[in-house]
């Protein structure tokens, strides 16, 4: 067996296991599989493909929860966030990154400990704030790639079910990548030809994770629920605190 052969079966079981984890979560897929498919191709090869992963188990999931998606929200919210994401890209390379990802990174964290420690934690952010976190979610998409915990500790601020926050984060999402992924298809095109053979096996695993998270999530309460996502929101957040710091 090659080294790259064993690459691949990586790539396959990560993928498994990161679809399932990240149906609860609403973000995720992308964070974890592109250093993981950075072993098989160059990074700019790695963010085409799993942009294409991504949008093609949005889809599924959006498809399997759509009756809950809370359409307030996702009107709203994603509209917001396209407009940010587009201030984001406008900005890319000319500011200081180290910063904005210390700030993103402290703000994650206390979302996240906020929900293991509600005593401490008692006044949400406003609703009617929530213009500040369409336009700081997309923003940070555009600038640093990375969108997907903003959206999803923002939607915590809400009561809803999981079903309406698997239903209504996948929604946001698709807008954003049905906006950027035309462009790299646009401009990648000469990769599709060769890369199918290994990229549909992996787009099927992750299917699979994400009927495996299904089922997974109907075994836990809205309350642990809500602490997974508070948990990997946290996670992202301390991981931006190291990079900027290391």
């Amino acid at each position: 067996m090659t080294m790259e052969t064993v690459q691949y079966i990586v790539v396959l079981i990560v993928t498994l296991c990161i679809s399932a984890m990240t149906l609860m979560t609403g973000f995720g897929i992308g964070t974890v599989l592109t250093p993981t498919f950075a072993l098989l191709y160059d990074v700019k090869t790695a963010i085409f493909l799993v942009a294409i992963v991504h949008i093609a188990n949005n889809f599924l999931k959006f498809g399997l929860f759509f009756r809950s998606l809370d359409k307030k929200i996702l009107f709203r919210f994603g509209g917001l966030s396209l407009v940010g994401s587009f201030a984001g890209s406008l900005l890319y390379g000319t500011v200081d990154e180290s910063v904005l990802k210390i700030l993103l990174g402290l703000f994650l964290v206390v979302v996240g400990i906020s929900e293991f420690l509600p005593s401490l934690f008692e006044k949400k952010i406003p609703q009617r704030y929530d213009i500040v976190g369409g336009l700081l979610s997309g923003f940070f998409g555009g600038l640093l790639g990375n969108q997907g915990a903003i959206r999803s500790a923002y939607l915590l601020n809400y009561n809803l079910s999981k079903e309406a926050f698997i239903a209504t984060a996948t929604g946001i999402s698709l807008i954003i990548d049905l906006t950027r992924i035309p462009m790299y298809v646009w401009k990648e095109m000469h990769l599709f030809s060769g890369m199918w053979p290994n990229l549909l096996p992996v787009i099927l695993i992750a299917f699979v994770g994400t009927l495996v998270g299904k089922q997974l999530l109907k075994r836990i309460s809205l309350d642990r629920f809500r602490l997974i996502v508070a948990g990997f929101v946290m996670i992202v957040g301390l991981a931006f605190l190291f990079q900027s710091f290391s």
